[in-house]
């Protein structure tokens, strides 16, 4: 993972089973700040929870460093652009945007397809705001992406098939480099598989191409 984040991308981090997302998220904010900084916008105020329940040892270690920067903006565009002219953190390392979910969710206003719409669109922007922030400070960043079930678009009709679906859809594709999945590992439950699903770059053509970073929890 530290290895992609040294090429300035845009990654979606995808998972489809969220339990598992406070951890990896634990785990790589330790994996970058043993040596770079990290810039973490908690939208869903997991991660913040996460610090505030681990033990002394362990929140020193990973709080303490002068490393980690936790932020908790509103859904406010012109607030976000306060925080950015703000801080200005050292430069390498990542930005993590946790998560696209609770960014639509306070972004969308009623339940209407419009809503939705103009939720989407405000998103779209944010994540240009951060990507040029990112490129400034020449750092990557994670986009946590929790997806969603829809049904499957076929043409027979009455069809109950579902499957996972990025939130965001053709946006957030557009917008990453790099798009990758988490899963628990069916051999051993403890540990847990990033693969490497789709690039728009080819950053990694070589022997990194497709290959599975794992984390032991």
């Amino acid at each position: 993972m530290e290895d992609l984040a040294k090429n300035v991308l845009t990654i979606t981090l995808a998972f489809d089973n969220p339990q598992i997302k406070p951890l990896v998220c634990r785990d790589i904010v330790e994996r970058f700040i043993s040596s770079h900084s990290v810039v973490y916008f908690d939208f869903d105020l997991q991660f913040s929870s996460l610090l505030q329940n681990l033990d002394q040892v362990s929140y020193e270690r990973i709080a303490h460093t002068g490393k980690l920067l936790v932020l908790q903006p509103t859904n406010s565009v012109p607030d976000l652009l306060e925080i950015l002219a703000t801080f200005k953190p050292p430069s390498g390392g990542v930005i993590v945007l946790d998560s696209l979910n609770t960014l639509q969710d306070l972004l969308t206003e009623g339940s209407s397809e419009k809503g939705s719409k103009v939720a989407n669109q405000k998103t779209a922007l944010i994540i240009t705001l951060l990507q040029n922030y990112a490129q400034f400070l020449s750092k990557s960043l994670i986009i946590v992406n929790i997806t969603k079930s829809r049904p499957k678009e076929r043409i027979e009709k009455n069809s109950s098939d579902w499957e996972k679906k990025l939130v965001g859809g053709r946006m957030i594709k557009f917008k990453s480099d790099l798009i990758i999945f988490t899963r628990r590992s069916e051999q051993n439950p403890r540990e847990i598989e990033i693969i490497v699903q789709e690039s728009n770059k080819d950053i990694l053509k070589d022997s990194a191409r497709l290959e599975n970073y794992l984390i032991w929890l």
